[in-house]
C-alpha cells in the first residue's frame, strides 16, 4: 500500500511539474519559438495555377537581444550579492542570469541553432507546397531582402540556402542595411510616443502581481533592496519573461522558473499586453503606429504589381522583426490584427502573442494565375490560410480586390 501511495505521489509530481512547464511555454509570448499556424490549407481553386510568392518572416528564435538587456537581471542581482542581499534563490538565479551571459557572449543578438532551423524549415516547406513557383519559364530570380540587424541577415541567408537546393537555375540576390530597416521595420520613428504601453504595464502589475512574495524568494531584505538594487519592478518582472523564456530554448530553465506559474502568467500578460499598445493597432495608441509602416505596404503592392505584368521575380522575400511586423499586419488588417483593441482586453486574452507573434512569423501572399489569366492571391500566416476580415472569408482573393484595399489603407 505504501509504494502504491509512493507512486501516486510521483506521478502527481509529474503530472504537475509538466502542467506548470506548458504553463511557461505556453506564455512565452513574442519569445515563443516558432510554431505554424492551425488554420489548415484549402485547396486551391480548380484551373488556378500559383506562379510568384511575396513574403515577410520574423528573424529566428535568438539569443538575447543585447549584454545590457541580460543586465535587466544580472546587473540589480549582482548588486544584491556584493551587498549581502540575496537567498539562496536569489543566488540560484543570479548564477542562471551569469550562464545565460556566457553562452551569449559573442552571439548577442544574433540567430540561434533553433532559428536557424525554424527558417530552413519554412523554406522547404514553402518549396514543397508550391514547387511551381521555382521551375517556372521566364523567373529566373529570387529577391532577398533584410534589415541591417545580423538576426535579420542570418535568417535570410538560412531561409534562401535551404530553398535554393529547390529552385535549380534560379538567381538569389541579396540586399540589407539601414535603408531596409526603414522599410521593413522603422522602429525608430516610433520610438518617441511608446510610453503609453509602459505606463499602463506598471498600473496593472502593481494591480495584479504580488511582489512582496516574488522579491521575499529573491532578497533576506525586500525594502534595502528596492533602494539600492532595482530601479524599476516592472522591469524586474520582464527580464524573468523576455530573459527566461530565451534562456529556456538555449538550455537554461532557470530564470523564469523563479516565478511561480501564476507569477509568470500575471507577468508575461502583461507584458504582451503592453507589447500590443507599442505596435499594433491599439485603441489607446491610435493608428499613428501603424501608418509608420506604409512605405512597407507600398513595397508589397509595387513588387506584386511588377510579378503580375511579366516580371522575372519567382519570389520576393523580406526578414525583419516584430517591431516592424506588428504595426505592419495591423495596418493591412491581417485576421488577428484587425480589432482596434484595448490595453485591458489584450490582458484578459483578446490577443495572444504566442500565437500571433512567435520567433520566424511570416506572411506569405501566393499568387495564383487562372487559364483565363486573372489572379488570385491566398493569404497564408504562419503557414496556415488566413484572411483579411475587411474583404470577408479568405483565404483567396482577386488581386484587383485586394490591391486596392491595400491602397485604400494607408
Amino acid at each position: 500500500m505504501a509504494r502504491r501511495w509512493v507512486s501516486v505521489l510521483i506521478l502527481l509530481f509529474f503530472c504537475l511539474h509538466a502542467w506548470g512547464q506548458k504553463n511557461y511555454d505556453d506564455l512565452a509570448g513574442l519569445y515563443h519559438p516558432y510554431q505554424m499556424g492551425k488554420g489548415g490549407f484549402a485547396k486551391a481553386p480548380r484551373g488556378y495555377k500559383p506562379f510568384y510568392i511575396s513574403h515577410i518572416g520574423r528573424h529566428g528564435s535568438r539569443y538575447p537581444v543585447s549584454e545590457s538587456y541580460v543586465g535587466y537581471g544580472l546587473f540589480p542581482l549582482s548588486k544584491a550579492d556584493s551587498a549581502g542581499l540575496l537567498t539562496p534563490e536569489g543566488r540560484r538565479v543570479l548564477q542562471e542570469f551569469r550562464r545565460l551571459d556566457s553562452v551569449s557572449r559573442g552571439t548577442y543578438g544574433l540567430i540561434c541553432a533553433l532559428g536557424a532551423d525554424e527558417q530552413q524549415a519554412i523554406a522547404r516547406r514553402m518549396a514543397a507546397r508550391f514547387p511551381r513557383v521555382f521551375r517556372q519559364k521566364g523567373r529566373d530570380s529570387v529577391a532577398c531582402f533584410s534589415t541591417h540587424k545580423q538576426r535579420a541577415i542570418l535568417s535570410m541567408t538560412n531561409f534562401a540556402a535551404a530553398l535554393a537546393p529547390y529552385a535549380p537555375g534560379l538567381h538569389f540576390s541579396f540586399a540589407a542595411g539601414e535603408k531596409y530597416f526603414d522599410i521593413l521595420c522603422r522602429e525608430d520613428r516610433a520610438a518617441p510616443g511608446l510610453k503609453t504601453g509602459s505606463r499602463l504595464a506598471d498600473k496593472a502589475l502593481k494591480e495584479r502581481f504580488d511582489y512582496q512574495a516574488f522579491y521575499d524568494r529573491l532578497f533576506t531584505d525586500v525594502s534595502l533592496a528596492r533602494k539600492v538594487c532595482i530601479k524599476s519592478d516592472r522591469v524586474m518582472t520582464e527580464t524573468c519573461v523576455t530573459n527566461g523564456s530565451v534562456a529556456n530554448y538555449l538550455g537554461i530553465p532557470g530564470i523564469r522558473t523563479t516565478m511561480t506559474p501564476e507569477e509568470f502568467a500575471v507577468a508575461a500578460s502583461v507584458y504582451g499586453a503592453k507589447q500590443y499598445v507599442q505596435h499594433c493597432g491599439s485603441a489607446e495608441q491610435g493608428e499613428w503606429r501603424m501608418h509608420i509602416m506604409d512605405t512597407l505596404v507600398l513595397d508589397f503592392v509595387r513588387r506584386a504589381d511588377a510579378a503580375v505584368a511579366g516580371g522575372r521575380v519567382a519570389a520576393d522575400l523580406r526578414f525583419s522583426h516584430d517591431v516592424g511586423m506588428m504595426p505592419f499586419l495591423s495596418l493591412i488588417g491581417l485576421e488577428g490584427y484587425h480589432e482596434r483593441l484595448t490595453f485591458a482586453q489584450v490582458l484578459d486574452g483578446a490577443w495572444d502573442p504566442s500565437v500571433m507573434m512567435p520567433m520566424a512569423a511570416n506572411l506569405q501572399l501566393v499568387f495564383y494565375r487562372g487559364r483565363k489569366g486573372d489572379v488570385l492571391v491566398r493569404v497564408l500566416f504562419d503557414e496556415a490560410d488566413s484572411s483579411f476580415p475587411a474583404l470577408g472569408p479568405g483565404p483567396f482573393y482577386p488581386w484587383d480586390t485586394l490591391r486596392d484595399y491595400l491602397l485604400s489603407v494607408i
